[in-house]
This record gives structure tokens, sequence and C-alpha cells, in this order.
């Protein structure tokens, strides 16, 4: 009986341990991939002089870090794909990286970085696409295309174009398709794009703690706003938020 039980072990063990090899390669050649598309660049700070900015996908832990001197932003909600990274007008990164959706369904998000005092901005942090696929019968697409240009001030403005649709075969009533243009200002004093600025009184936000605890933060004010199609987005304190269907705003890339 020893026998047959200690051939069981000992190819149990070698079946771990081949799938431990396995996981350090892939380890191995994520971080190999991360130092390749590690990027750095040259752009102009809003209160004048170069600025660099050095954009790290860390593949292996699925974070996205973006560094400038001593300022750092971490993207969590990152998935293993090469973010496709721009400069617009010299003074802005744009950064569309992919998010981890489900099954039938996709999405990506768009981050617009810029400099001021050492400090990273984050101009505009959006939904870029969504993708949803439901059995054979009904197919979701939310799609948004980014141009910069000047206004007649010479201020930066954003002009987004905006695609939503949804068909259904067998709910036909729920089929709609809206495409909008949308302009976008730049915020010299808050260092964002935003369509509108609001007043706020009864406003919460939710913040999830290391302990995975709920906390809420009453926070009055006036607030700028992106507003694309059926996608609102607000910022407090360099973040953006998204709103909850109980009205409280959570952080939008968590």
């Amino acid at each position: 009986m020893t026998r047959p039980i200690t051939l069981i072990f000992s190819i149990t063990f070698i079946l771990f341990r081949n799938i431990s090899i396995a996981q350090d390669d892939l380890k191995i050649l994520e971080a190999k991939a991360s130092r390749k598309d590690t990027k750095i660049l040259t752009i102009q700070s809003l209160d004048g002089g170069k600025q660099k900015v050095k954009i790290i996908p860390d593949y292996v832990n699925r974070v996205l870090k973006i560094n400038c001197l001593t300022d750092t932003i971490k993207i969590e909600d990152f998935w293993g794909v090469t973010p496709e990274i721009d400069i617009l007008g010299g003074k802005f990164i744009q950064i569309q990286y992919e998010v981890r959706g489900g099954t039938g369904y996709a999405l990506g998000n768009v981050l617009i970085l810029c400099v001021r005092n050492n400090k990273l901005y984050e101009a505009m942090h959006v939904l870029r696409y969504t993708q949803s696929e439901i059995g054979d019968d009904a197919t979701g697409d939310y799609n948004i295309k980014i141009k910069i240009d000047k206004n007649d001030k010479g201020s930066y403005i954003l002009k987004v174009n905006i695609h939503d649709d949804f068909n259904s075969k067998s709910r036909p009533e729920k089929n709609y398709k809206y495409d909008n243009l949308s302009i976008l200002n730049f915020d010299l004093s808050r260092n964002v794009f935003y369509s509108i600025k609001k007043d706020r009184y009864d406003t919460f936000i939710s913040t999830f703690l290391k302990n995975h605890k709920n906390h809420k933060n009453k926070i009055p004010g006036n607030f700028p706003e992106i507003i694309l199609g059926s996608e609102t987005y607000y910022y407090f304190g360099n973040r953006w938020y998204t709103s909850q269907e109980d009205g409280e705003l959570i952080e939008f890339d968590n």
C-alpha cells in the first residue's frame, strides 16, 4: 500500500513544482516586459520649464505607476495590456489603459496628466470605452475620442466625441443610439478639464480603507464636473469620482 501512496505524493509534488516554476517564469517575463514598456516623457510644466514623467506598467502586480520627481500616482485598476501613451499639446500626457472586465464585457479608461510645481495632476480620468454582449440577444457599445485644441483666448480645450448605443432583439423598446460632441474647458487653478462647475452641499465621498471598511466624508463646495453622455465625473482633491445609485461618490479608478 505504501508504494502507490508514495507514487501519488511524488506525482503531486512534481506537478506543483512544475506549476510553481511556470509561474516564476511568467513573472520574470512580465518583469522584463514592464522594463521594456516603461516610458520617460518630457513635457512642459504648467508653471514653465521642462518636466520628466516616468510611466511604469507593472504587469507583475497589475499596477500602473506614474512618477514625477517625488510625486507618484498609482492606478490599481490596471490590466496587463501595454498602455497607449501620447503627448497632447506639449503639456499633457494621455494614457489609455485596459481594465479587467468580465464574461462578455470589455472596458478601458483614459487618464490625462499635467504637471505644476513638480506635482502630478489628473486633468481628466474617465471611462474610454465599454463593449458588452448579453448572449445572442443584446450588445452595447460606449466609446469616446479625444482631441486637444485651443479656444479663442489661447487656453487648452478638449473636444470629446461620444458614441453610445444599445441593441436588443427581444426588447427593441430599449434600443438607442447617441452621438454627441462635448467641449471641455481647462481650469487653471485646479489644473483639470471640466464641463460645468456646481455647488454641492449634501455630497458624501466613500473611501474604502485598507481594513476594507467604508469611510464616508461630507464634502461641501463648488467643484468641476465632466459630463460625457451617460457618464458623469466629479473632481475633489486631485481625484475623480463617479456617483453610485444612492448618490454617494466613489473614486473612479478603484
